[in-house]
């Protein structure tokens, strides 16, 4: 369950002193895409957080984009927690209260890699012609990759990772089931998923962005498929984000656990209701690039994408054979709300791996989304300023279906190549200079002028309140609105978001 707390008491300092909360490497990314520092990015209230783990209850994590704590709540300690004065409501992870009885789920991670051999990666780079990129020298240079997934066994002595110690690559590592350092322990498809991206034995393997910087992180529990893992996925995009990561990258996917009580439906794949998708939109809106698979149930009863894949901020990956045709197991978008998804695809029958220091195959779209993160590197690399959904719209472009697009590849096989050359010879768009608000500060009446289609408008105080919302109709009349510093938020047409800060004499 979430306890969600009403609001943050210790807004106004953290605005004062931003460096308290986020990185400099943070702050600079908001810079870059212009974006405002809000009420999400201000941590939750230690003192609440004290009162709650006084009452004895089991503690899965604190969360400042939701702004509550997540736990383990019996019924019966409900009522004393409503009671306090801090408390805004208490939301369940159940969706089904009366689901069948548990039932464990056998083989919830991508299938098992094939019979060894030591092909190369030549095929997973030149079908969506990365290569043009490392021949201009751009392979993911100063860009971070934090990759999220159940665990990173043997990466610490593994040959395929060599180069990536050698050239002090690995940043950081965090395990946020065991709350400890260690991520190289146990579990090993995040060992594949990372080879994808960061593997390289000379002239045998080579990632798709091997001189990115490499953040890795344990979210998935190998002992059970529970929400506790989505949660666990929410606190490391928070960590993410203040460590001024660049991209994500999930090869994992939520729609049905261990106990039947929390699985969703269809209508849940609408980018709004799991937790996990709703952070990986917040992600994007801070300025990563959040890339995910779209799940390996498309000959499932199932067959849908699952969360993360189904949020419109998403990358969502769908996988393909070398001839560019849909893999049978890759899952069906569109999401729930009738949007294309998977957004783009990659190679996911029998792609390049390593494990245990060898070459081998493995088909899922656990390691299409990692191929397209890493190329998605490279092209951060080249064109850093670059908006970032007018990055993606350029890849969705480049593909081999656009305009026309399906229900598992969504446009298709990306040409990095051409959206190279394309990005070269255009102008790019920026968002900065996209949003003007004046007079600043405001007395009676706010203007703003802006060529995206504005979809909601809302004023917000420090401390996270939504205190006004307007219509879409310039000018604003803010006479009501007592004197003070506030947010004024809008909201696109597609998708995006903007904050401005305002002051009301």
């Amino acid at each position: 369950m979430l306890i969600k707390f009403s609001d943050k008491p210790d807004a106004s300092f953290y605005f004062n002193h931003p460096t308290e909360m986020l990185s400099q490497k943070a702050l600079d990314r908001r810079e870059k895409y212009n974006i405002e520092i809000d009420f999400l990015d201000v941590p939750v209230s230690s003192d609440y957080v004290e009162i709650i783990k006084d009452l004895e209850i089991e503690v899965i994590g604190v969360s400042k984009w939701f702004n509550g704590i997540f736990v383990k709540l019996q019924e019966s300690q409900k009522e004393s927690i409503e009671q306090l004065d801090f408390v805004e409501e208490i939301i369940s992870f159940v969706n089904h209260p009366d689901a069948a009885e548990i039932t464990p789920l056998p083989n919830k991670l991508a299938p098992q890699p094939q019979t060894l051999d030591y092909s190369s990666t030549q095929n997973q780079i030149n079908q969506i012609n990365l290569q043009a990129l490392f021949d201009e020298g751009f392979t993911g240079e100063g860009i971070s990759i934090a990759v999220f997934d159940n665990g990173f066994e043997g990466v610490e002595n593994n040959i395929g990772f060599s180069y990536m110690f050698e050239n002090n690559k690995l940043k950081e590592t965090y395990n946020f089931i065991t709350q400890s350092q260690d991520v190289f322990s146990e579990g090993n498809h995040g060992t594949r998923v990372l080879s994808t991206i960061a593997g390289y034995i000379e002239n045998e393997f080579t990632g798709t962005a091997i001189d990115a910087d490499f953040y890795l992180f344990v979210t998935e529990n190998n002992q059970h498929e529970l929400p506790d893992e989505e949660i666990h996925w929410v606190l490391a995009a928070e960590k993410a984000d203040s460590l001024g990561v660049d991209i994500i990258n999930t090869s994992l996917g939520y729609f049905e656990f261990d106990d039947p009580r929390y699985n969703y439906h269809y209508q849940d794949m609408d980018g709004q209701t799991t937790y996990i998708s709703r952070a990986s939109q917040i992600a994007f809106e801070k300025g990563i690039l959040s890339v995910a698979s779209a799940g390996n149930a498309g000959n499932t009863d199932w067959h849908y994408i699952t969360a993360p894949a189904d949020a419109e901020g998403t990358f969502s990956i769908g996988a393909v054979n070398m001839s560019n045709e849909a893999a049978g197991f890759s899952s069906y978008g569109p999401t729930s709300d009738n949007r294309i998804k998977p957004d783009i695809a990659a190679l996911g029958v029998s792609a390049a791996v390593i494990l245990n220091g060898e070459i081998s195959h493995a088909n899922g779209t656990s390691f299409s989304s990692p191929i397209i993160a890493g190329a998605m590197a490279c092209l951060l690399q080249a064109f850093p300023e670059t908006d970032l959904t007018y990055l993606k719209q350029k890849v969705k472009n480049s593909a081999h279906l656009f305009p026309f697009s399906n229900n598992q590849m969504g446009f298709g096989v990306p040409d990095f190549g051409e959206v190279y050359n394309q990005l070269l010879t255009t102008e790019k768009f920026s968002f900065k200079e996209d949003l003007k608000i004046w007079p600043n500060p405001i007395e009676d009446f706010l203007f703003y002028d802006t060529a995206l289609k504005v979809k909601k408008i809302k004023i917000v105080s420090f401390e996270g309140k939504i205190l006004r919302n307007y219509s879409t109709e310039t000018p604003l009349n803010l006479a009501d609105l007592p004197a003070g510093n506030y947010f004024i938020n809008f909201q696109f047409d597609n998708g995006r978001k903007a904050n401005r800060k305002i002051i009301k004499k």
